[in-house]
């Protein structure tokens, strides 16, 4: 006589194998064969995607990925300090408008729904240009360690 919990396991394992041997579509969450064709993915482009803002060739930090994603708010007449990136960093534009001044490579403006990789190793400031706040998706391409999310100060533009 098999025992009641010995019964429970063969149960499931016998179900489990069930599923698994109907097609697909019958587990499937909605009917139909392709999981997204009911969700609209537009993709979004990247301002010179293989490259900087300033043209800068880059390539992803070598160690463990560390992957941070910041919304990051300028409020109507302020401005970031002057600071660098050390790591790939994707600015995607949520509203607002946002200009970045580039020292001696010149001031850039960007408006909602705009994206790029921003200016690595290169001085520069952000701020709302407007009388709206900046509104900004950041995403960090860096490594574990050492961790380099956070920018570094600089002393003024280049």
């Amino acid at each position: 006589m098999q025992k009641p919990h010995r019964r429970a396991v063969l149960a499931s394992l016998a179900t489990a194998a069930a599923l698994l041997a109907t097609p697909a579509s019958a587990v499937d969450h909605r009917s139909g064969n392709d999981p997204y064709e009911s969700i609209n993915s537009l993709p979004v482009p990247i301002e010179a995607p293989s490259q900087t803002i300033l043209g800068q060739a880059y390539t992803f930090p070598k160690g463990v990925p560390l992957i941070e994603v910041f919304k990051i708010t300028i409020e109507p007449g302020m401005k970031t300090a002057p600071h660098k990136h050390a790591i790939p960093l994707l600015a995607y534009i949520l509203s607002g408008e946002l200009g970045v001044d580039y020292g001696s490579r010149g001031k850039k403006t960007f408006s909602p729904g705009q994206s790029y990789i921003e200016a690595i190793n290169w001085c520069h400031v952000g701020f709302a240009t407007g009388d709206t706040a900046v509104e900004l998706l950041g995403v960090y391409l860096g490594q574990q360690n050492p961790n380099q999310i956070k920018p570094e100060p600089c002393e003024d533009l280049e």
